[in-house]
């Protein structure tokens, strides 16, 4: 059990429920019962291709069983935790891991309650056919550890039993998923009716998207067996105050000079969560179209180099971008100049991708153009050190994005909006998006800054937790 200081009043997930597999042979049974009607690498490679998995992700397989899926994903990914709470199924799983040479699995006799993850966010989250051991309360508690575990933009594929079917036609609901279910898993069938807690899907997609898990495909492979593909996602919460520019800065100090995370660390990790954030809400936000073309607007310092690196993370999936830097290329220094040098290098066979225009306004006309071209629009023009009302050019450049009818995506906060007040210059940009870094900072959750930012998510920069908690309290 991976939580030893667990409540007396919490769930027992380690009680019997359904079949029970108590000893080592039974649950060799059990597999070679299922391993006649189902094919474990097709499996693999089915949940593979719905998720993207790639091989540098890390994977948590939560109710592993004896390995179907921990086997093939740990010859595929760089590493997976493998989790159950029957000893004897994680006893066969380990036999295999010996047999095959596998080394990149640690294997966990916990539960969705009762495991802890100790490392890194992982990057996915598998479930199959397991979750339904809980009754729905104490799913909600496991999809919530769950959101927690991933990092953001991070994936959860859920395959399980779900009933589809009206509650007033729960009889023949029923018998037509037992006479389903039946012909593939024989005796196994009445028990998972009678004895395990099943839930609706409207109940259960709820619960999921309550606890920060954006439901993205669904996917039904037969009358009885829904999957759900989902991506972890940070809403503020808006009972949180924020911080004050400030404090935000003394956060990123702190991370530099006290945990020796590297600025250009940091700067990679923004572009990364600011990825996740774009890719797991752009659709939803612009008519359901996947975004094809993504025009970046990126001012001097931090705030223009964190769009160089959404730009290259935009191009590794497939997203083609443009980059339109509105000051002179020897204006950029430290990691941001890293990061332009970086896109000069993935550019250099097209002189389209990367384009200065430091003299504006003289250069609106090419601005319109490449506006024309894209369907979203990243403002990267101003982080929190600007203040006051829009300069020139930077005012006629926001009145430009903002009539242009493109859906906009804010880094860090809308160019024209104060971080700390939320008071905003009358042509501050209009995000339907923003992604603020690290934490909120106090002006973009007040009630005026609404129309300005949009939907407004937390980006993850790798900043170690204790950072922020010290300078909550300290003095804004």
């Amino acid at each position: 059990m991976n939580l030893p200081d667990a409540p007396k009043w919490l769930y027992n997930e380690f009680q019997h429920a359904g079949v029970d597999y108590a000893d080592v042979e039974v649950a060799r049974q059990f597999e070679t019962r299922h391993r006649s009607f189902r094919n474990f690498e097709a499996e693999f490679q089915r949940i593979r291709k719905r998720v993207n998995l790639s091989r540098d992700d890390v994977v948590l397989d939560l109710g592993c069983g004896s390995g179907a899926f921990v086997i093939p994903a740990a010859q595929y990914c760089k590493k997976v935790y493998a989790v159950d709470v029957s000893a004897p199924m994680l006893t066969i799983l380990q036999e295999k891991l010996s047999e095959n040479k596998i080394e990149n699995v640690e294997t966990v006799h916990a539960g969705f309650l009762t495991y802890r993850h100790l490392g890194e966010p992982v990057d996915v989250v598998v479930s199959s056919i397991a979750l339904h051991h809980l009754p729905d309360y104490w799913k909600a508690v496991a999809l919530l550890n769950i959101a927690n575990t991933l990092r953001p933009g991070g994936v959860f594929y859920l395959l399980d039993v779900v009933f589809t079917f009206p509650i007033s036609d729960w009889q023949n609901g029923t018998q037509t998923i037992l006479e389903e279910m039946s012909a593939a898993a024989g005796h196994e069938a009445n028990a998972h009716i009678s004895s395990e807690y099943s839930s609706f899907s409207w109940i259960l997609e709820g619960i999921l998207e309550r606890v920060g898990l954006k439901i993205e495909q669904i996917i039904d492979d037969s009358n009885f067996l829904r999957a759900y593909v989902c991506r972890k996602v940070n809403p503020v919460d808006k009972s949180f105050d924020g911080v004050s520019v400030k404090q935000a800065r003394a956060i990123d100090s702190a991370a530099a000079e006290k945990w020796n995370v590297p600025t250009l660390l940091l700067m990679e990790n923004a572009g990364r969560s600011l990825a996740d954030v774009f890719l797991a809400n752009a659709a939803r936000l612009n008519k359901d179209q996947k975004p094809r073309r993504v025009l970046l607007c990126c001012g001097k310092g931090n705030n223009g180099g964190d769009g160089f690196v959404l730009a290259r993370r935009l191009e590794l999936e497939g997203i083609e971008c443009r980059v339109v830097s509105l000051v002179s290329p020897d204006v950029y220094k430290g990691d941001a100049l890293v990061n332009l040098n970086v896109l000069r290098a993935m550019f250099k066979d097209s002189s389209e991708k990367l384009i200065f225009l430091s003299d504006l306004p003289n250069s609106l006309a090419r601005l319109h153009s490449e506006i024309t071209w894209c369907d979203w629009i990243v403002d990267a023009i101003l982080g929190t050190g600007a203040s006051g009302p829009l300069r020139s050019p930077y005012d006629v450049v926001a009145q430009t994005l903002n009539s242009s009818g493109k859906p906009i995506y804010s880094i860090d906060l809308p160019s024209g909006v104060n971080a700390d007040d939320g008071s905003a210059d009358p042509n501050a940009i209009r995000a339907k998006l923003t992604t603020t870094l690290a934490v909120a900072k106090t002006g973009l959750i007040t009630e005026k800054a609404r129309e300005y930012v949009g939907e407004l998510f937390i980006g993850d920069i790798g900043v170690p937790i204790s950072s922020l908690l010290e300078v909550r309290q300290e003095p804004a």
